[in-house]
């Protein structure tokens, strides 16, 4: 259940991440009188809001990840193949 809310929380501060600068841009649209302000504001918003969804669902906490190799991150075992290289973070 726990899992559940934070993943509600993480959707819901995306989606207001998203709309949120397209509302401003309307509302200064209407008081400076200009028609561009709105259009930017939701082009910023996706844009940032997509960048913010990709990056929380890559470091997602609690969960493993693979990497290149197909070895999940979390298991703490290391190969030969990678004793030279530095550590991921």
């Amino acid at each position: 259940m726990a899992l559940a809310i934070e993943w509600v929380s993480r959707i819901t501060t995306v989606a207001l991440e998203m709309v949120l600068p397209g509302i401003l841009g309307q509302w200064l649209d209407s008081k400076w009188g200009t028609g561009f302000l709105g259009l930017a504001g939701f082009a910023f918003g996706v844009s940032f809001g997509l960048w913010h969804l990709l990056r929380m669902t890559k470091t997602s906490p609690g969960q493993f990840r693979v990497t290149r190799r197909g070895k999940s991150a979390g298991d703490g075992g290391t190969d030969s193949s990678d004793a030279n290289e530095p550590p991921r973070q």
